[in-house]
């Protein structure tokens, strides 16, 4: 889909509530150079309701996206479901947007949804993507558990240090002699 297909012109539009249905696949996260997603299957809702002063925007996110495990670095699919609330004012006056509220020029016939979209598909992301226990690429979990730090080795290798290192001993006279 081309980028002009999320500009929605809500000038000719009557006030209250219109809807709309975006539909984002992996060509949608194309253009972000640094998008982890390479698959994705999401349906985005866009109820908006217009009045004389503002917009209020509710997107809701539904779908799947394609994205690497945080453990093994294999591909991994993950259920996306978020509701995000945005306000755009209609405001002449040059005012900073924050994260709930932009502002929109009187001279402004239409809103680019696009980055927002990006943004709650984003944020409907969990923080921690893994498999299930034992899905893991066996390879890979293998060459973690070799290289994995016990708290055991962590004590030892500091106490060798402690004992060996001449600026420890230094640092360890000094609160002897408090």
């Amino acid at each position: 889909m081309s980028q002009e297909h999320y500009k929605i012109p809500f000038a000719g539009l009557k006030p209250g509530v219109h809807e709309f249905m975006f539909k984002v696949t992996e060509t949608f996260f194309e253009s972000y150079e640094y998008s982890e997603i390479e698959k994705a299957n999401c349906h985005i809702k866009l109820t908006m309701e217009k009045q004389s002063t503002m917009l209020l925007l509710n997107f809701e996110v539904a779908g799947t996206v394609d994205l690497p495990c945080d453990r093994c670095s294999e591909r991994l699919e993950i259920a996306l479901n978020g509701e995000y609330g945005l306000i755009a004012k209609f405001s002449d006056v040059k005012t900073q947007n924050t994260e709930e509220i932009i502002y929109l020029s009187s001279s402004e016939y239409q809103i680019d949804v696009r980055e927002f979209i990006y943004e709650f598909i984003q944020l409907a992301v969990p923080i921690r993507k893994v498999h299930k226990e034992g899905e893991c690429d066996e390879e890979m979990t293998k060459s973690l558990e070799e290289y994995l730090i016990s708290e055991n080795s962590i004590e030892q290798d500091s106490s060798y240090i402690a004992e060996n290192d001449p600026r420890w001993s230094a640092l360890k006279k000094l609160t002897k002699e408090k």
